[in-house]
């Protein structure tokens, strides 16, 4: 089994292509023998069904303690394939092959999956909500007291630059190791490039929208295959559901008059869930345009910390969510900007789920996700560099970030470990008074 725990936390979608291409490679292997038999795809042999009550409780334990999408994908597969012996490994493949091509949090997405497969609809809605529930208390709970004196006045702002240096290197470093899995050919390359170049000078959500739309037809139209059609049965809800993210991702390109952009937010936030492919660091430059403006309210500093913050507490990148919802509009907001965010995408994944065979075997399907995946990676570049001009060249700032580049690019140190270290630093620092 991959050792998902040995790759640093929040790598992003660089996996998504080898990922990939393993279920498909295994989709044609000979069922193995022993207790990997199945009647089936998904399942092995039939058991008694898992309560809900447990599905939530074994979610919640195991997101409590991943640090990270990939961290969770890893205990999810240990938990139900190798322990308990629920599902195939394969079956587990096609699933997060599924999680990276679909937006939103991968963890999250699988663990959605994972619920859908054992007890339907209600399993996928109890699973993806345990999976959801302990990072939005404690990044809430962060929240709630970064709002009070005290800890704001601990929050110096060379504290911050310093965690905004950290941030970066490792945004940096995740992009140097997508580039080498995700980004192969004349077309991939082009596309990266063009949508670096996009993003570091347009600042409208609707770059984000027609970015993306771009690259996954170039790659849809690039395709040297030209056989097969893509047949999907779709019902009358599948469509509805359908029609309403789209409607959310065209609110969410539109330019809105300021007055109207706080009233929107949470709307628009759930089409922005819709636009980011490739981790959740492709959520930094997407995000930053929906709350970083004077009429939501968050500063640039208020925006940074949550960041910041994001590896202290368990579960994906994007556990920043309800920090920035809160800020916007207490408690209220917190719960209004994790749902917006995490529930359209789980309700995608579980349709999409139901037709992975069929996107699977389309040959054209998977080369316009290749672009598309080559696009993302233009996202880490964006925040690197909007995260470079707000930070003065000095050489403490520059001894921070050879120091975390070290840390995540050679000695795999853990980042909440780094950050740490760059706190006490810091602490040290501020405490012999050269500050």
């Amino acid at each position: 089994m991959t050792d998902w725990r040995a790759l640093p936390r929040h790598a992003g979608s660089a996996l998504a292509s080898s990922v990939f291409t393993r279920s498909k490679a295994d989709s044609g292997a000979t069922p193995p023998a022993g207790p990997e038999r199945s009647r089936s795809h998904d399942t092995l042999e039939p058991r008694k069904p898992e309560s809900l009550w447990t599905l939530f409780w074994v979610v919640f334990g195991l997101s409590s303690l991943s640090w990270g999408g990939l961290a969770l994908m890893a205990q999810l597969e240990h938990h139900y394939v190798e322990r308990e012996q629920r599902f195939t490994r394969l079956a587990f493949s096609d699933w997060m092959a599924l999680a990276w091509m679909v937006p939103g949090p991968v963890g999250c997405n699988v663990a959605v999956q994972v619920g859908h497969a054992l007890r339907g609809r209600a399993g996928a809605w109890v699973s993806g909500a345990a999976s959801v529930l302990p990072f939005f208390a404690m990044m809430t709970a962060f929240a709630s007291f970064y709002q009070t004196q005290l800890v704001r006045a601990m929050a110096s702002q060379m504290l911050l630059n310093h965690f905004s240096v950290v941030l970066a290197s490792l945004i940096g470093v995740t992009w140097l190791k997508q580039t080498r899995t995700i980004v192969r050919g004349r077309l991939g390359w082009t596309v990266a490039a063009l949508a670096c170049i996009a993003l570091i000078f347009a600042h409208s959500a609707a770059t984000y929208v027609v970015l993306l739309t771009s690259a996954f037809a170039a790659g849809w139209f690039a395709s040297p295959s030209r056989e097969g059609r893509l047949e999907i049965k779709l019902r009358r809800g599948d469509w509805q559901l359908l029609g309403a993210l789209i409607l959310l991702i065209l609110l969410f390109a539109m330019p809105l008059p300021h007055r109207f952009e706080n009233a929107f937010l949470w709307p628009r936030l759930a089409g922005a869930g819709m636009t980011l492919f490739g981790g959740g660091f492709a959520a930094l430059p997407v995000l930053k345009t929906l709350f970083v403006t004077p009429a939501v309210g968050v500063t640039n500093s208020d925006f940074t910390l949550a960041f910041a913050l994001s590896p202290v507490s368990p579960g994906p990148l994007l556990n920043v969510v309800p920090f920035l919802g809160y800020l916007t509009d207490g408690w209220l907001g917190a719960v209004a900007a994790t749902l917006a965010l995490f529930v359209p995408s789980g309700c995608l994944i579980v349709l999409a789920k139901r037709h992975l065979m069929q996107l699977e075997t389309y040959p054209r399907f998977e080369h316009g996700m290749r672009a598309l995946r080559a696009a993302t990676t233009a996202f880490l570049v964006a925040a690197v560099v909007r995260i470079g001009v707000h930070v003065p060249l000095e050489p403490g700032y520059l001894a921070t970030a050879a120091f975390a580049c070290l840390c995540f690019g050679k000695l795999k140190v853990p980042v909440y470990a780094v950050y740490a270290t760059v706190a006490v630093g810091c602490g040290i620092w501020i405490v012999f008074g050269h500050v």
